[in-house]
Parts: C-alpha cells; structure tokens; sequence
C-alpha cells in the first residue's frame, strides 16, 4: 500500500491523445481513462479517488470548462485538482478555464516532461496547502482553548475573591455553587475540623443522608476520588463532589481539572481561615467576659475590706483612751495603722495595674479581629477593581 502509484484521471474525445497520456503518466501514476459522461466521471472520482484530473477543453458533445465547474461544485472542498488541457493557448480560453475552477493550464502540444513536472509542481501546492490548513486548524484550536481556559479561570478569580468576603461556611458554598452551576456542574461541599462537620448540597440546600455518608467515608482519602460517575476533590478541611464531571481525556476534562484544584485550595485556604476568625472572636468574648467579672469581683472585694479597714481604725482610735496607753504606744499603733492603710492601697493599685493590662490585651484581640476581616475585604476589593486581562 505504501508503494501504490496515485491515481490520475484523464478526460478526453481523442483516443490518440488520451493514449499518449496514459504512456506519459505510467511509472509515476495510474492513468485512469474516463469518457466524458459528467456522471460517469463523478462516479470514478468517488470510487479512485484520484490525485489530479486532467481535462480536455473542447470535448465531443461538452465544454470541458463547464465539466469543471459541475466537478468544483459537485465535490467543493474534497474536490481534486483539475488541470483543464487545450490546443487554443489564447488569454481568453486561459483565462476562461480559471474562472471555471481550473486549476492549472497545459496547452496543446505538450512536452512529456511538461506534464508530469504540472501535476507534481500542482500536487506540491496542494499538499502545502493541506499542510498549511491543518497548522491554521491547530491554532485556531489553540486559541479556542486558551481563550476558554482564560474565560474560566477569570471567572475563578472572581469567585475566589467572592468567597473571601464571606465569613460562613454556607455562604463561602454558595459561592462556589454558583461557579459550577455556570459552568454547568452539579456539586455539594464537605466541611469538617476536629469539632463538627458541615455539609451543603448545591441543589437540595442540606446534603442527604447518603451524600453526607459518601463524604465521612471517602473524605481525604485520595485528591481526587473517583465514584463511579462522581469526582470527589479533596484537601485536608474541605472535599467537593462533583455529580457530574466532563469526559476524561478531552479538553474540557483537562480545563476542568486545572480548576477544580484551584477552587478546592482556594476553599481550604479560607476555610481555615474562617476556623481562625472564629477561634478569636470566641477567644475575645470570653477574655472580655472574664475582665467584667473580675472587675466586680474586684470592686466587691475592694468595698469590704475598705469598710472592714475603716472599722477597725475607728475603733482602735476611740479605745486609745480606754487602754491608758502612753504617748509613745499610741504613736506606734497610729503609724502601723497607717502604715496597713497605704499596703492596702497599694495593693489597690497593682490590682488595678492588672486589670488595666487584661483590658488592654481584650482591646488589642478585637482589634487584631476586625484588622483581619477589614484587610479581606480591601484584599478581595483590589482585585475586584483591577482589569484582568490574559491578552
């Protein structure tokens, strides 16, 4: 088969000349000899089809020119070249010829050399043309591609800064629901950490049953996790079950594929940080509930031993008197008396000192907490304002 001489017709009245043709073609091509029946010719083009058809103008009962243009119309792009031959070379004929679809000119009388060296210079144009529609194919195939891949992982882009603004497992879901269902995907999302698990169905809302238990089973086990006819995606945190995932080995299998893991690290990233956002908001409601109630313990306390202190002073006081004591021991019990005084206050001021510090530290947390979601948001913003451009 790989040594099979190319097939080339040959269309005309004349027996002698066809004759000639065919002994000037053989050894490099298989001369096929057809009558000039436009049926008939179409036929065995069908059957062989040939490289080349070499037609003669002025046929016995047609124009050659206008079985050229019924072959160009018949066959359009999968027509063979047509080398229309005459014995008027005039620049009428000629130019008669290409206006039918020839595609090449031999006048009367020809060289042998002459015809072979137009069907293979012909056969070369051809094939280049070949070569040069399929390169053409491919980059526009390319370009398809890669303007879908752009199109996509635009969309991405502004998905991922979406589900940055949003600071709840459901609504962070929601997000990435809505990408997919763009994109014509069905899905439900798996959130879990050593505490509790959370599960989101992009249709029914709340995952069923046997979706949840599909993610407690196969959650983490493998990247990606195929389930038949479902892909399931994971990472540490976060899975993402796709219901209905594009045919492997395609092209949109391969675009999908890039994406998809861009959106599950995408997920794990603010999941975790989600996880924080919430560790340090409960951390800063109860360091702030636990500086209010030490503050009232601490009033509370600070009120009775005052009270107790004032007392006994009082007391002491009026029974100086009462004891006899000389001059020098009252001085010495007034000054440990005052002496007790200012320790207390001082212990006061420690006290306070410290709880001055805890509220300060409650102050900072909450500001570390609002800095951080604040920072998110101009974060995601700045994306949002910029031109995403690929080309």
């Amino acid at each position: 088969m790989g040594n099979e001489l190319r097939k080339v017709i040959i269309v005309d009245d004349d027996p002698t000349v066809s004759e000639l043709l065919s002994t000037i073609l053989v050894g490099k091509f298989e001369p096929v000899t057809v009558g000039e029946n436009a049926e008939q010719i179409n036929n065995v083009i069908r059957q062989t089809n040939p490289c080349c058809v070499l037609l003669d103008v002025k046929l016995a009962t047609t124009d050659g020119r206008k079985l050229c243009h019924d072959i160009k119309e018949e066959f359009g792009e999968q027509s063979p070249p047509i080398i229309l031959v005459s014995g008027d070379s005039s620049e009428d004929t000629i130019i008669s010829c290409f206006e039918n679809g020839a595609d090449d000119f031999i006048p009367k009388p020809f060289s042998f050399t002459s015809v072979v060296r137009k069907i293979e210079s012909l056969l070369r144009y051809e094939n280049m043309l070949t070569s040069l529609q399929s390169q053409s194919d491919e980059l526009t195939e390319l370009v398809n591609t890669t303007m879908s891949q752009a199109s996509s992982y635009g969309a991405v882009l502004s998905m991922v800064k979406k589900i940055n603004l949003n600071h709840s497992e459901e609504t962070i879901s929601q997000c990435v629901f809505d990408y997919l269902a763009s994109e014509g995907l069905s899905s439900a999302i798996y959130f879990t950490n050593q505490n509790e698990s959370r599960c989101f169905d992009q249709k029914a809302r709340i995952c069923s049953p046997l979706i949840k238990e599909l993610f407690e089973l196969a959650h983490n086990r493998k990247r990606l996790y195929k389930l038949g006819t479902r892909l399931l995606i994971s990472d540490k945190h976060v899975s993402i079950l796709i219901k209905n995932p594009p045919v492997e080995n395609t092209e949109q299998y391969g675009i999908f594929i890039d994406v998809i893991a861009v959106i599950i690290e995408a997920l794990e990233a603010r999941y975790l940080g989600l996880l924080r956002e919430q560790r340090l908001g409960m951390l800063d409601s109860e360091l702030s509930q636990v500086i209010l109630e030490l503050h009232h313990s601490v009033e509370e306390v600070r009120a009775k031993k005052q009270k107790l202190i004032d007392d006994i002073v009082l007391r002491i006081g009026l029974s100086f008197h009462e004891l006899e004591l000389t001059e020098l021991q009252e001085e010495f019990f007034s000054k440990l008396l005052e002496d007790t005084v200012m320790g207390h206050d001082d212990n006061n001021n420690v006290i306070s000192q410290l709880q001055d510090k805890l509220a300060s530290l409650v102050e900072q947390i909450h500001e570390l907490v609002v800095h951080e979601e604040d920072k998110e948001e101009q974060g995601a913003q700045v994306v949002g304002e910029e031109d995403f451009e690929l080309f």
